[in-house]
């Protein structure tokens, strides 16, 4: 208890009334006085107590959330590190499942993919979109970005900034002739074309990553570049993420405050979220079938709907092992 402050707060009160009332006013203003400070106070004390509430139920859900962080759900979650324990386990298995893909497994799936990307009512409302060109075994990229650029489409490309974790961007106009090998080993826009565009008329981007959920989720190289840029843009621009079917898991990925959600996943089996006319997720995607093979054999899919409905698991498969 602050007594000295207090005291001073009375003595203050005490002077003033005296100078402008009188001492036959004191007993009354005194009492107005003690009353303004009580209400205030009181405010005071509420809105800490909700503060409280609030800081106490975020803790239960990230706790809940995250049960490996804590050790045991409900168990407070512990200080969180730069990369923690989940996560990095989850980076090497999908990593180690991307590259077994070979590359005319990959070549394949990325025209797929290539395809429903173009094809999304997302891409052709933007005029300007942000796109990774791919490195290693990611999903191919140069290939849509030739198409998006016939189309008319500005096309703007991210790149590293050294020294700090932060992501730019550079607007490019061939994708063979302004991308170039950045200081990490990363295709980037050449340095004449950085930092020339306003992150603020982006109207569609599109990202990669190493694993991606059923719920938006995205696990990243660890080193929170995409994060970190896409913070400020979430809720604002729509924000896909493009994968194969085996770095999509059912069950959700480690998640952690500083993680930004993707409003769409792409696959060679298509837009995996389905969301409802207000825009919420309606309920965790599966992984669906390829559209050939929904042309091929219609009837198996109206004549038999309960095998459908009732082992999604068959569909869906276990995590890191999704079918395509």
């Amino acid at each position: 208890m602050d007594l000295g402050g207090r005291f001073g707060e009375f003595i203050l009160i005490f002077f003033l009334i005296l100078v402008f009332f009188g001492s036959k006013e004191i007993p009354k203003y005194m009492r107005e006085a003690a009353k303004f400070i009580a209400k205030v106070r009181s405010y005071t004390n509420t809105i800490r107590r909700e503060m409280d509430t609030m800081a106490t139920s975020v803790t239960s859900t990230v706790t809940e959330a995250l049960p490996a962080a804590g050790g045991v759900p409900g168990q407070a979650p512990v200080k969180p590190s730069r990369e923690f324990e989940p996560k990095r386990m989850m980076r090497e298995k999908y990593t180690a499942v991307r590259k077994a893909l070979t590359p005319e497994e990959r070549k394949e799936k990325s025209e797929k993919i290539g395809r429903y990307l173009l094809d999304s009512t997302e891409t052709a409302a933007a005029g300007a979109i942000l796109i990774y060109v791919n490195m290693g075994a990611e999903v191919e990229t140069r290939e849509v970005i030739r198409e998006l650029l016939r189309k008319g489409k500005r096309i703007v490309v991210p790149y590293c900034k050294r020294g700090m974790n932060v992501m730019g961007i550079g607007e490019i106009l061939d994708v063979d002739r302004d991308i170039v090998i950045g200081d990490f080993k990363c295709p980037e826009p050449r340095p004449e074309a950085r930092d020339q565009f306003y992150r603020s008329d982006l109207k569609l981007i599109v990202c990669p990553g190493v694993a991606f959920d059923r719920f938006g989720t995205r696990l990243g190289r660890g080193k929170g570049y995409f994060d970190n840029f896409l913070r400020e843009l979430k809720g604002q621009v729509p924000i896909m993420g493009l994968a194969f079917d085996c770095q999509v898991q059912a069950e959700p990925l480690p998640f952690a405050y500083t993680d930004i959600m993707v409003d769409q996943v792409i696959s060679e089996s298509g837009l995996l979220l389905k969301r409802d006319q207000n825009g919420n997720l309606s309920t965790p995607a599966s992984i669906v079938a390829a559209p050939e093979s929904t042309v091929a054999a219609p009837e198996s899919t109206v004549a038999a709907p309960e095998s459908t409905v009732a082992a999604p698991e068959s569909i869906v498969g276990t995590p890191g092992t999704v079918s395509g």
